[in-house]
Protein backbone atom coordinates (compact mmCIF):
# COMPACT_ATOMS: atom_id res chain seq x y z
CA UNK A 1 0.00 0.00 0.00
CA UNK A 2 1.15 4.03 -0.77
CA UNK A 3 1.83 6.04 2.09
CA UNK A 4 1.11 9.16 0.18
CA UNK A 5 -2.50 10.94 0.56
CA UNK A 6 -2.47 12.46 -2.72
CA UNK A 7 -2.09 9.77 -4.53
CA UNK A 8 -4.30 9.50 -7.60
CA UNK A 9 -4.31 5.52 -8.10
CA UNK A 10 -6.12 4.81 -4.94
CA UNK A 11 -9.50 5.33 -4.92
CA UNK A 12 -10.82 7.13 -1.66
CA UNK A 13 -13.73 8.32 -2.55
CA UNK A 14 -16.67 7.80 -0.23
CA UNK A 15 -20.10 6.61 -1.86
CA UNK A 16 -23.15 9.17 -2.04
CA UNK A 17 -25.76 8.98 0.37
CA UNK A 18 -28.83 7.60 -0.40
CA UNK A 19 -31.83 9.33 -1.47
CA UNK A 20 -34.11 10.43 1.09
CA UNK A 21 -37.74 11.20 -0.36
CA UNK A 22 -39.61 13.47 2.03
CA UNK A 23 -43.93 14.20 1.88
CA UNK A 24 -45.12 16.71 3.38
CA UNK A 25 -48.34 16.56 5.32
CA UNK A 26 -51.40 18.37 4.37
CA UNK A 27 -52.69 21.24 6.31
CA UNK A 28 -55.31 19.81 8.19
CA UNK A 29 -55.95 22.89 10.55
CA UNK A 30 -59.27 24.83 10.39
CA UNK A 31 -59.61 28.68 8.74
CA UNK A 32 -60.14 29.28 12.55
CA UNK A 33 -56.48 27.87 13.32
CA UNK A 34 -54.89 29.47 10.50
CA UNK A 35 -56.35 32.98 11.14
CA UNK A 36 -55.06 32.89 14.68
CA UNK A 37 -51.53 31.80 13.39
CA UNK A 38 -51.44 34.42 10.87
CA UNK A 39 -52.74 36.83 13.35
CA UNK A 40 -49.68 35.71 15.39
CA UNK A 41 -47.45 36.19 12.91
CA UNK A 42 -48.51 39.55 11.82
CA UNK A 43 -48.18 40.71 15.98
CA UNK A 44 -44.65 39.63 16.60
CA UNK A 45 -43.29 41.08 13.47
CA UNK A 46 -44.99 44.52 14.87
CA UNK A 47 -43.57 43.53 18.45
CA UNK A 48 -39.78 43.29 16.73
CA UNK A 49 -40.48 46.77 14.80
CA UNK A 50 -41.95 48.28 17.57
CA UNK A 51 -39.15 47.06 20.27
CA UNK A 52 -36.18 48.16 17.44
CA UNK A 53 -37.73 51.31 17.11
CA UNK A 54 -37.62 51.77 21.48
CA UNK A 55 -33.93 50.35 21.07
CA UNK A 56 -33.07 53.21 18.68
CA UNK A 57 -34.62 55.75 20.65
CA UNK A 58 -32.77 54.53 24.33
CA UNK A 59 -29.54 54.56 22.04
CA UNK A 60 -30.02 58.13 21.04
CA UNK A 61 -31.21 59.53 24.76
CA UNK A 62 -27.69 57.23 26.28
CA UNK A 63 -25.87 58.83 23.41
CA UNK A 64 -27.03 62.75 24.34
CA UNK A 65 -26.83 61.94 27.77
CA UNK A 66 -22.98 60.72 27.72
CA UNK A 67 -21.78 63.60 25.16
CA UNK A 68 -23.62 66.68 27.58
CA UNK A 69 -21.90 64.93 30.03
CA UNK A 70 -18.55 65.30 28.20
CA UNK A 71 -19.10 68.41 27.82
CA UNK A 72 -20.17 69.77 31.02
CA UNK A 73 -16.56 67.99 32.74
CA UNK A 74 -14.39 69.47 29.66
CA UNK A 75 -15.94 72.98 30.91
CA UNK A 76 -14.74 72.42 34.38
CA UNK A 77 -11.80 70.41 33.71
CA UNK A 78 -9.26 73.28 33.86
CA UNK A 79 -10.90 74.90 36.14
CA UNK A 80 -10.63 72.66 38.99
CA UNK A 81 -7.03 71.61 38.02
CA UNK A 82 -5.94 75.12 39.33
CA UNK A 83 -8.32 75.09 42.64
CA UNK A 84 -6.60 71.31 43.53
CA UNK A 85 -3.22 73.16 42.77
CA UNK A 86 -4.20 75.95 45.11
CA UNK A 87 -5.57 74.12 48.09
CA UNK A 88 -1.92 72.82 48.77
CA UNK A 89 -1.46 76.83 49.58
CA UNK A 90 -4.89 78.36 50.61
CA UNK A 91 -6.95 76.72 53.52
CA UNK A 92 -10.40 78.76 52.61
CA UNK A 93 -9.35 77.74 48.94
CA UNK A 94 -9.33 73.95 50.38
CA UNK A 95 -12.85 74.91 52.21
CA UNK A 96 -14.29 76.53 49.49
CA UNK A 97 -13.48 73.40 46.57
CA UNK A 98 -14.79 70.47 49.69
CA UNK A 99 -18.24 72.72 49.17
CA UNK A 100 -18.41 72.74 45.26
CA UNK A 101 -16.35 70.00 44.08
CA UNK A 102 -19.86 67.65 45.06
CA UNK A 103 -21.44 70.16 43.52
CA UNK A 104 -19.61 70.35 40.10
CA UNK A 105 -19.94 66.60 40.19
CA UNK A 106 -23.39 66.19 40.18
CA UNK A 107 -24.16 68.95 37.64
CA UNK A 108 -21.82 67.15 35.27
CA UNK A 109 -23.92 64.01 35.71
CA UNK A 110 -26.77 65.38 34.83
CA UNK A 111 -28.07 64.65 38.59
CA UNK A 112 -28.93 68.52 38.87
CA UNK A 113 -29.50 71.56 37.05
CA UNK A 114 -28.73 74.00 40.06
CA UNK A 115 -28.37 74.11 43.80
CA UNK A 116 -29.66 76.96 45.92
CA UNK A 117 -27.42 77.79 49.02
CA UNK A 118 -28.00 80.08 51.81
CA UNK A 119 -26.37 83.63 51.31
CA UNK A 120 -23.57 83.29 53.59
CA UNK A 121 -21.98 80.21 51.94
CA UNK A 122 -22.97 81.93 48.93
CA UNK A 123 -21.18 84.82 49.01
CA UNK A 124 -18.15 82.97 50.41
CA UNK A 125 -18.08 81.10 47.97
CA UNK A 126 -17.64 83.38 45.34
CA UNK A 127 -15.87 86.10 46.87
CA UNK A 128 -12.86 83.78 47.52
CA UNK A 129 -13.17 82.49 43.87
CA UNK A 130 -13.33 86.27 42.87
CA UNK A 131 -9.34 87.00 44.25
CA UNK A 132 -8.49 83.51 42.09
CA UNK A 133 -7.26 84.01 38.59
CA UNK A 134 -9.86 81.54 37.13
CA UNK A 135 -11.59 81.55 33.77
CA UNK A 136 -14.27 84.01 34.26
CA UNK A 137 -16.36 82.09 31.72
CA UNK A 138 -16.40 79.11 33.75
CA UNK A 139 -17.07 80.92 36.61
CA UNK A 140 -20.00 82.67 35.28
CA UNK A 141 -21.20 79.41 34.28
CA UNK A 142 -20.48 78.40 38.35
CA UNK A 143 -23.01 81.20 39.36
CA UNK A 144 -25.85 79.92 36.97
CA UNK A 145 -25.42 76.31 38.88
CA UNK A 146 -25.04 77.39 42.43
CA UNK A 147 -28.20 80.10 43.58
CA UNK A 148 -28.29 82.03 46.08
CA UNK A 149 -31.77 81.71 48.36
Amino acid sequence: MNNNPFDETEDNIRPPDKVKVEKLVEDTRSNYEKEIDDALYISMKEYKKQQECYDTYEEQIMEEYVNVCTKRKEIFEVFLFNLNRLIKYDKEIKEILDIIDPIIDSYCNQYIEFVILDELTYDKIFNTLDKVRLNRQTFEILKTIIVKE
